[in-house]
């Protein structure tokens, strides 16, 4: 088995999309009074706090509710501050881009003092502008309910998450018109190395194998164990050789026996594939054709294109004539 640490590496995390979050905001100029911010607040006591913008519509200083009004209920906090810009009670503003998952807005609001962090993230556009807000508490109730769900589906071997998690990420992908790269990925020969070196042993190679992917990814890559020695990736294209180079360009073994490992991966553009059935329709004779190579093996091809590259291995016919 390749060296390495025993653990699994946190992989990379998704999560709900923060639109599903996406509460309206609460607007004013930025020149607006402090007078005029208590005026709204406390005329609308569902309002969390108050974003002052910009001409554009772009967020410029946060007023938090429970400060702002703690500051003007002091002793002569309404005679100094009324007439004042409410910009001077502010903070400046924590943002998201409206793309973001509910992680990506966990690790804004970890950024700073404590004392804000239940302030609303502000949730803004390409052009900075704000769509809206989200709330700390709508996130951590959704991404504690995503997290029971998600360990439900973990197989019990690998600790990773099953084909559904993978599957309904690619119809995200999709969705959102992103390219991507769907690789299914076993072990050669599984059986025989059951068999020979015993359950235990490959146990043990699934394991390292499944350790092995959760290194190599980064970024957005996904990895999932299907069950027995069959693994799925998603990732980006660009990100396709370096995952492949540390899983097959290593040796593997079990039982200490020689093992080796076959990939399969079907490159899917924008609107390349309606949905993740399609893709998995296109990459099935891709792992036809994997397994049909002696050695370690990697077979690339590309959705709705004849054919297919053979990256890694060797065609049996020829190596046994040689």
């Amino acid at each position: 088995l390749p060296a390495g640490s025993p653990g699994v590496p946190p992989g990379p995390r998704s999560g709900p999309p923060v639109r599903q979050f996406v509460r309206p905001a609460a607007l004013l100029p930025a020149s607006a009074s402090a007078g005029q911010v208590r005026a709204l607040l406390t005329g609308s006591p569902d309002v969390s706090g108050v974003l002052l913008v910009d001409r554009d519509g772009v967020p410029v200083r946060s007023v938090h509710r429970s400060r702002f009004l703690l500051t003007m209920s002091g002793r002569y906090g309404h005679a100094l501050y009324a007439d004042r810009p409410a910009a001077k009670l502010g903070d400046v503003p924590r943002t998201v881009g409206v793309d973001a998952t509910a992680w990506e807005v966990l690790d804004v609001v970890a950024v700073g003092g404590r004392g804000r962090t239940s302030d609303d993230v502000a949730v803004v556009d390409a052009h900075g502008r704000c769509v809206g807000v989200v709330r700390l508490a709508d996130l951590v109730r959704a991404l504690a309910e995503s997290r029971v769900e998600e360990a439900a589906g973990l197989n019990p071997l690998t600790r990773l998450p099953g084909s559904d998690a993978i599957t309904a990420e690619v119809d995200r992908r999709i969705a959102d018109g992103r390219a991507f790269a769907l690789s299914w990925l076993d072990v050669d020969h599984f059986k025989q190395v059951n068999d020979r070196a015993g359950f235990a042993a490959g146990d043990e190679l699934i394991r390292a194998v499944g350790r092995a992917l959760s290194r190599a990814a980064s970024g957005s890559t996904r990895v999932g164990h299907i069950g027995g020695d069959d693994f799925l990736v998603l990732t980006d294209p660009e990100a396709l050789e370096g995952l492949a180079s540390r899983v097959l360009d290593v040796p593997w073994a079990a039982g200490g026996r020689p093992v080796t490992l076959s990939l399969a991966t079907v490159l899917c553009p924008p609107g390349g594939v309606p949905d993740h059935r399609q893709a998995a329709a296109c990459l099935a004779p891709l792992k036809e054709a994997a397994k049909a190579l002696r050695g370690a093996s990697w077979v690339l091809g590309r959705a709705g294109a004849p054919g297919h590259e053979v990256r890694r291995g060797s065609n049996r016919a020829a190596a046994q004539t040689g």
